[in-house]
């Protein structure tokens, strides 16, 4: 059985989590890709904010192990380590932004 169906090392984004339209609309405009989204899910560190809201952001660990996971085609999409997401519920995204 196949764990992982996407392979290592791929950049196309499953788009599994769900998206309020704020967060469609924040993700377009901050020009973020679905495989970061992805990413961040599966690799950020969670934070809790109440309720149930939570955030999802790299740290230099967690970005680390997301860097050792996707090997050479992560090259030159540093930048995107400075993207966090809003979450409520089962993954719905609220929100997409960069942290400066």
């Amino acid at each position: 059985m196949n764990k992982n169906p996407f392979g290592v090392g791929t950049l196309s984004g499953r788009g599994a989590a769900p998206q309020t339209r704020h967060g469609q609309r924040r993700q377009a405009d901050r020009c973020v890709p679905q495989f970061i989204i992805d990413a961040l899910i599966d690799f950020g560190e969670e934070r809790f904010l109440g309720g149930e809201c939570r955030s999802y952001s790299f740290t230099k660990a967690t970005w680390k192990r997301y860097a050792h996971y996707m090997g050479p085609a992560i090259a030159g999409h540093e930048r995107f380590r400075n993207v966090y997401l809003v979450v409520a519920g089962e993954n719905l995204i609220i929100t997409v932004a960069w942290r400066h």
